[in-house]
């Protein structure tokens, strides 16, 4: 007689759980697509989370958000009194150094303020991560999205000293939102490499301010090129941030479009930043909660 021992029907029963109905297509172009409409779905939390922020930064300062314009200045005006009275600095064209000065300044401080505040967004986001589903994507861009709007309250600030200064209005100037947009999407790719790289070892954290140290004094922004002999200028073009700024320097110090090879090298450092920063933070974004 086969005695067969089935469990009681109130006993509970060691069950592996099911299988998850949705599993995150293995194809990037579907899943830049979910990522898309994921993102499009958070972006009224993308919006409150910049805004609260730049309202929470300001809130109790009697300026408020005119620092946003009177901090960039006062940083400007000080390198440009160290440079160009105590430390002279030749311009190879004539112009005026503060404008470059002020130029290369604008898209340095999104660049360097992006990725310093990105390499800690996860971290720093542990508490709701862990309590409500937000894509962590929404972090990082968080991040260069205010960077993003606290730059351009700089440039607002550049274009009221911009005739002071001796600058006048030019057509090239219409060039200024395509290099805003490409020093975005180069901004963001890095931003995401950082995110990821500092979640699973957080020594990146500390090394991030060291190597932004290190490059803002590797890019021409207090010094011109014309500082340096025309045999040594080409290692100037091994930086990949000489390019971001050298647009903003020739639309706005010196009046003029920037030089096509110059637009074509930064929009493939944008595209190839921006893909690499992806792929590296989506392949590891499943652990990032196990190493919060």
């Amino acid at each position: 007689m086969d005695v067969h021992n089935e469990p009681a029907a109130d006993e509970a029963v060691e069950t592996f759980p099911a299988p998850p109905r949705f599993r995150p297509s293995r194809v990037w172009g579907r899943r830049l697509a979910e990522d898309r409409a994921e993102l499009a779905r958070f972006w009224p939390v993308v919006q409150n989370m910049v805004v609260q922020d730049l309202r929470v930064r300001y809130q109790r300062s009697f300026m408020g958000f005119l620092w946003t314009l009177v901090n960039p200045l006062l940083m400007m005006f000080t390198l440009s009194m160290v440079f160009s009275q105590i430390m002279p600095m030749r311009m190879g064209d004539g112009g005026s150094y503060t404008l470059y000065l002020l130029a290369g300044m604008v898209p340095w401080g999104f660049m360097a303020g992006s990725i310093t505040e990105a390499s800690t967004c996860i971290i720093q986001n542990e508490v709701l991560i862990r309590k409500i589903y937000v894509p962590k994507l929404v972090f990082p861009l968080v991040r260069v999205l205010i960077n993003l709007a606290t730059s351009m309250f700089s440039l607002a600030a550049l274009f009221l000293v911009l005739v002071p200064l001796g600058a006048r209005p030019s057509p090239a100037m219409l060039f200024l939102p395509v290099g805003v947009a490409l020093t975005f999407v180069f901004t963001l790719g890095l931003s995401l490499i950082v995110a990821t790289a500092n979640t699973f070892f957080r020594d990146c954290g500390h090394l991030v301010g060291v190597f932004i140290q290190a490059w803002y004094f590797a890019t021409p922004i207090i010094y011109p090129l014309s500082q340096f002999p025309e045999d040594l200028r080409w290692r100037f073009w091994l930086n990949p941030a000489f390019y971001f700024v050298e647009m903003f320097h020739d639309v706005l110090n010196a009046g003029r479009l920037p030089r096509l090879d110059v637009v074509l090298i930064a929009a493939v450092l944008a595209a190839v930043s921006l893909g690499v920063g992806y792929a590296t933070f989506k392949a590891n974004e499943d652990k990032m909660v196990f190493r919060l």
